[in-house]
């Protein structure tokens, strides 16, 4: 007799032919990308931040967000550093909160108020590059 391998999927599901939504692998190629972008913009970062603001206060401050480089490095470092809090916050909720409602509306609370902080530093960083 020959035994046969028993599957962990159920009857309906291997009917169905479902398997992995196939998001993972994407998903956690954007965090480990994000976290490698953050590594050395943070470094520049904290090294203008030491040189410039700390010294200067805040006209040190808005004389260095005012290069080019420095405001390109700061805005870098806000869009990857929310995607890469999103993605992470995605994965806790995905992982600990089992009622569905809760986490979709877990879910659009974080998407909503990382994309309202992206705008809001976004528009912030323009207003000290511009010198409005």
């Amino acid at each position: 007799m020959s035994e046969q391998k028993k599957s962990l999927r159920s009857d309906l599901s291997v009917a169905r032919g479902l398997g992995s939504a196939k998001s993972g692998v994407e998903h956690w190629a954007i965090e480990r990308l994000s976290a490698l972008v953050l590594i050395p913009v943070s470094i520049y970062l904290v090294c203008g931040f030491m040189r410039n603001v700390v010294d200067g206060g805040y006209s040190g401050a808005v004389y260095w967000l005012q290069s080019p480089v420095s405001a390109a490095f700061t805005l870098l470092f806000l869009l990857a550093g929310l995607k890469h809090l999103a993605g992470g916050l995605q994965v806790v909720i995905d992982d600990y909160i089992h009622n569905e409602s809760a986490k979709l509306s877990l879910l659009f609370i974080v998407k909503f108020a990382c994309a309202f902080m992206a705008l809001i530093g976004s528009l912030s960083l323009t207003k000290v590059f511009l010198g409005v």
